[in-house]
């Protein structure tokens, strides 16, 4: 070549360098504008950003080694840990260290494909090294070839509903993972390939600078020569472009130079010259466009470096708008796959209510496919008339930026109404609100089992109440029948008592011996019954004869009841026939008397009927009928649990509530059930069966059923008792006074006694019909303060002393009365008038 074409050729190339400045400009100017419009795009496409963000669940990502990749800001707030501080740690960093292999375990079959989807309740290690609970749910995210990419987490903090039992809400955590890098490479062959046509583009890269860990990165290799594909800041000749912010040419003796005076450190083959441009977008540099040659010292010159200037725009333009483009990929993916493949049914709103959008989980939930519900006002879908006002109240909420979370009812497609856990969270783009993440967890297990707790605790309640009544009526009970023994004992073994009096007293002692023995038993069966230690001796036996028995007995028992109007009626379908059944007689004879007993302390007039019928099978059903008091109808169904009574306020009705409880396990341990009718104030039916049938043998005979002496003389005493046995007692006692005694049996009766008659004392019983007591006492103590009145009650109480004293008692004498106690008592308050 000769001088002056060498002359023309600068010429003509300095030409052509101006001729490409001004193409390359408007150049980028079309690229600026078409950037513009894709950060458009980009921010309407930022709610996937938004929502993965702010949800208000934790969500991470893990990949393959374990890495937390990715985590939103209530997945900080959960662990307590800066972002910084996070992307240094693995999944297992978390987790306390006996907990590991389990996580190892299911994380490692659900990246081998055995495990799709995981749940669990885990515990977890906050950064002050507290424990706290994940309700965890797992799902495996695939590449494109369908194999485990990466794993997606939510996880719901359930730490406190594990404290009361209750009850009680409700936090997520949840993994994934997603591909990173293929496109960014594309991008930079093209570049590549386009610098070939205008330099020596053989040994070009792009190092990408990361201001967080202060290193640069090479997103693929093309350097044939360097190995490396992350590298440090410092020492290095990419990092002396980003220390200067300036564009270099230099030759192998220039680089010498910067690694002697220590600018540098040169590692692996020395470059013949090497060429760096730095890449800025918007005052921020984001790396460095290098290009080297290793075998001519002259493959650049400053022409080439004006041209890569010119194209470094256009270039960082390029990358930062596929690196836009690639995010925006992966929150779209983010998005999709945390929408799609969530536990819990998804909706998107607008803020008319109108859905956008829905998940899987929301058409198995609700019933309804996604071309049924888009564009549907939700509202309209699946509240029901109820709770429609309520979601147009939550909506309103959540449009001013709240973050709502309520437990509501909602309905499905089918009409069914399901029990549901509501979240509603705002979707806010550029400070505004574009639409609402309303995600529903079906809750019908939790909520029917706290319905369960809730019965189970009213149960238990009601248990503990009648355990108290119980014990107060059996305390009663026992005192009754021992104030009795206690009493006549005392009042037999007097030397002046007359032989009728001690035959009264010795018949009454053995009433109150039978009733105590009656009590005793039924504390041993229901006992028995309770453990299991009943035997049954199971023979055949004539349930004729056993009826027969019964009916003479209870006939007795009416008069000692002293209720003779009563109508007592056998009724045996087969006459004359003697029917045979194969069971335990002892326990059908008991279960007979209960059920009698207990007719005959509720029935005051009418009829008592007993017997059986059989069905088609030859099965007899037995029955016991009354015309007495009636159960009402809510107590039909408690009847026969353990300490149930039937009250009536005008009468009190003596029993320790354990009779029929009796009757029913007898019944069911006989291999029978036991059921009730009852009509309240017409009477009652009382049926049981047992599993046996029938036999019948005909006779030819038939079975017919047919020391101080106390001088009170002058002196009135009013007694207020309702049991005849302790008024027998105290009489008994009072018998050589020459007292006047007037009695009563309810407390009423004693207040209008005292209020229009003139009485010297009063003893007065505490547990009565109509008006107890207490009551009475202070009725009487207001108009007649001066009345001497002394109470008596077989309950013992811990501080019913003091309850009677404060009523206005002068005294107070528990049951079994003692005959000389009560003397001394009584003459203490009549001669000093208190």
């Amino acid at each position: 070549m000769s001088k002056l074409e060498s002359h023309k050729s600068k010429e003509e190339l300095e030409k052509e360098i101006l001729k490409l400045r001004k193409e390359i400009g408007e150049l980028k100017e079309k690229s600026s504008e078409s950037f513009t419009n894709l950060d458009s795009y980009a921010n309407q496409n930022s709610l996937f950003h938004s929502i993965f963000k702010e949800a208000g669940i934790g969500i991470a990502i893990i990949d393959k080694n374990w890495n937390i990749v990715n985590f939103n800001n209530s997945f900080l707030n959960l662990f307590g840990y800066l972002p910084d501080e996070l992307k240094t740690m693995t999944y297992l960093d978390v987790i306390p260290e006996e907990k590991r292999e389990k996580a190892k375990e299911f994380i490692s079959a659900m990246f081998s494909s055995k495990l799709v989807k995981y749940q669990a309740e885990q515990m977890y290690i906050r950064k002050d090294k507290s424990l706290f609970w994940l309700k965890l749910t797992a799902s495996v995210i695939n590449d494109e070839n369908g194999n485990p990419e990466y794993i997606l987490g939510m996880g719901e903090d359930i730490t406190e509903f594990k404290r009361q039992e209750k009850i009680r809400d409700v936090v997520y955590n949840i993994s994934n993972a997603v591909n990173y890098t293929e496109n960014l490479y594309q991008l930079i062959q093209t570049i590549k390939e386009n610098l070939k046509s205008m330099i020596d583009a053989k040994h070009f890269y792009i190092a990408l600078y990361d201001e967080t860990s202060d290193k640069f990165s090479i997103p693929y290799l093309i350097d044939h020569v360097e190995t490396f594909k992350t590298f440090p800041a410092n020492g290095n000749l990419v990092g002396y472009v980003q220390k200067n912010k300036k564009s270099v040419l230099l030759d192998y003796k220039e680089i010498l130079e910067l690694q002697n005076t220590g600018k540098i450190d040169i590692e692996g083959k020395l470059s013949k010259q090497w060429l760096g441009v730095p890449l800025v977008n918007n005052e921020k540099f984001i790396g460095v466009l290098g290009v080297q040659s290793f075998d001519n010292e002259k493959a650049f010159n400053h022409n080439d470096l004006t041209i890569l200037e010119i194209l470094s725009n256009q270039i960082t333009a390029s990358i930062q708008k596929m690196r836009s483009e690639y995010a925006l990929q992966i929150e779209k993916a983010y998005f999709k796959e945390l929408f799609e493949n969530s536990p819990e049914a998804i909706a998107i709103i607008d803020n008319s209510s109108n859905i956008i959008n829905i998940n899987r989980e929301f058409t198995a939930l609700f019933g309804y496919t996604k071309q049924e519900a888009l564009h549907k006002n939700i509202e309209d879908l699946i509240s029901t008339l109820a709770f429609k006002s309520e979601g147009q109240c939550l909506t309103t909420e959540i449009s001013k930026g709240k973050v709502i979370k309520t437990d509501t009812k909602r309905k499905k497609k089918n009409g069914e109404i399901v029990d549901v856990s509501l979240w509603g969270t705002p979707i806010i783009i550029d400070e505004g609100q574009v639409a609402i993440y309303a995600i529903f967890r079906d809750i019908s297990e939790r909520v029917e089992s706290e319905q369960k707790l809730e019965e189970a605790k009213e149960k238990a309640e009601e248990s503990d109440r009648l355990k108290t009544s119980f014990l107060t009526n059996m305390s009663h009970e026992i005192r009754t029948p021992m104030n009795a023994i206690i009493g006549f004992s005392e009042l037999i073994a007097e030397p002046n008592v007359d032989q009728d009096s001690r035959k009264e007293f010795a018949e009454q002692i053995y009433a109150s011996s039978v009733m105590l023995l009656k009590l005793i038993d039924d504390i041993i069966d229901i006992s028995q019954l309770d453990s299991g230690n009943i035997k049954l001796t199971n023979k055949r036996f004539c349930i004729s004869k056993a009826l027969n028995d019964i009916y003479l007995k209870f006939e007795k028992e009416k008069l000692k009841e002293n209720k003779p109007e009563i109508e007592l009626l056998l009724h045996n379908p087969f006459g004359d026939l003697m029917v045979f059944i194969e069971s335990d007689e002892i326990r059908f004879n008991q279960i007979f008397t209960h059920l009698l007993n207990n007719a005959l302390k509720y029935t005051n007039k009418g009829f008592i009927e007993f017997g059986f019928d059989t069905n088609q099978n030859d099965e007899p059903i037995f029955y016991v009928r009354d015309t007495g008091i009636g159960i009402p109808e809510e107590k039909t169904n408690t009847i026969f649990n353990h300490f149930t009574k039937i009250e009536d306020r005008t009468k009190l009705y003596r029993g320790t509530g354990i009779g029929l409880t009796i009757t029913k396990k007898l019944v069911n341990l006989l291999g029978g059930d036991i059921w009730v009718e009852s009509n309240l104030g017409i009477g009652s039916i009382f049926y049981f069966t047992l599993k046996e049938k029938v036999s019948l043998v005909e006779l030819n005979t038939k079975n017919s059923i047919n020391t101080k002496i106390y001088n009170w003389a002058g002196k009135k005493i009013l007694i207020a008792e309702d049991e005849d046995t302790n008024f027998v007692v105290i009489k008994a006692s009072l018998a050589r006074t020459h007292a006047n005694l007037i009695r009563v049996k309810d407390g009423k009766e004693a207040v209008d006694k005292c209020l229009n008659e003139e009485f010297d004392l009063v003893l007065m019983d505490i547990q009565m019909p109509v008006l107890d007591g207490i009551e009475a006492t202070k009725q009487i103590k207001a108009q007649k303060s001066h009345l001497p009145i002394i109470a008596q009650t077989a309950y013992v109480h811990k501080n019913e002393r003091d309850l009677c004293l404060k009523a206005g008692c002068n005294e107070y004498i528990p049951k079994p009365i003692k005959s000389y106690f009560l003397l001394e008592t009584i003459d203490k308050l009549i001669l000093n008038g208190k």
